[in-house]
């Protein structure tokens, strides 16, 4: 190979790799952030309509609760036929 396309040899292409990957993991980062700022301003959008709309703010769990306790229902049936499901690897 013609030295004119070692470009600085092994060193100096371990330098440029790493500043590549810092910006890349800094622009994720920020892209990141940005997603997380926008996610929790719309959920904060949601709960404000929620409660206009229903004058009351809802606690996520007691809905998870509540349907446990209709799922308790569900989990004493007898079952007497079941299908086995497995996973296929590729």
């Amino acid at each position: 190979m013609p030295k004119s396309k070692l470009r600085g040899g092994a060193k100096a292409h371990k330098a440029r790799v790493a500043t590549r990957n810092n910006s890349l993991r800094g622009l994720r980062k920020k892209a990141q952030a940005e997603y997380q700022e926008m996610f929790e301003k719309q959920m904060e959008e949601l709960k404000a309509q929620y409660q206009n709309e229903k004058g009351e703010m809802m606690d996520i769990n007691a809905e998870i609760i509540s349907d446990e306790i209709v799922n308790d229902d569900i989990n004493q049936m007898n079952v007497t036929e079941a299908e086995v499901v497995i996973p296929q690897t590729v």
